[in-house]
C-alpha cells in the first residue's frame, strides 16, 4: 500500500513539474502616416530572439491589420520565455514586438 502512495505521488509530482502551455499573443499592425490596417503583412514568431532554433510559427495580418499567435506548446519551468514577434510588410521597415498582447505597432513606410 506504501508503495502505491508514493508512486501517486510520484506522478502527480512529474505531472505538475512537466506542465506544457503554448505562449500567446495577439496585436494590429498599421502605417504610421496613414493609421489603415497593413493586409497581409507577414509575422513570424520566435522565443527569446529571432533564430531558426527558436521559430515557433509564421501567420499573415487579416484585412484588419490583426493577428493571433501562439509558440509550440513549452514547459515552463519558473518564468516562461518571452514571445518575439517579427512583423515585415512589403514598402514597410520591419518591426519586432515583444510578447504582444493587443498591442498596436505602426509600420513605417521605406525611403
Amino acid at each position: 500500500m506504501k508503495k502505491i502512495l508514493y508512486l501517486t505521488i510520484f506522478i502527480g509530482i512529474l505531472s505538475f513539474s512537466a506542465c506544457e502551455k503554448a505562449i500567446t499573443g495577439s496585436g494590429y499592425v498599421y502605417d504610421k502616416v496613414s493609421r489603415l490596417p497593413v493586409w497581409k503583412a507577414n509575422v513570424t514568431v520566435y522565443l527569446e530572439h529571432p533564430s531558426p532554433e527558436t521559430l515557433q510559427m509564421q501567420t499573415e495580418t487579416d484585412a484588419h491589420g490583426a493577428y493571433v499567435v501562439a509558440s509550440n506548446p513549452y514547459a515552463c519551468t519558473g518564468t516562461c520565455p518571452d514571445l518575439v514577434v517579427s512583423i515585415v510588410a512589403n514598402g514597410y521597415q520591419s518591426e519586432y514586438v515583444r510578447n504582444p498582447n493587443g498591442d498596436t505597432t505602426f509600420l513605417v513606410k521605406e525611403p
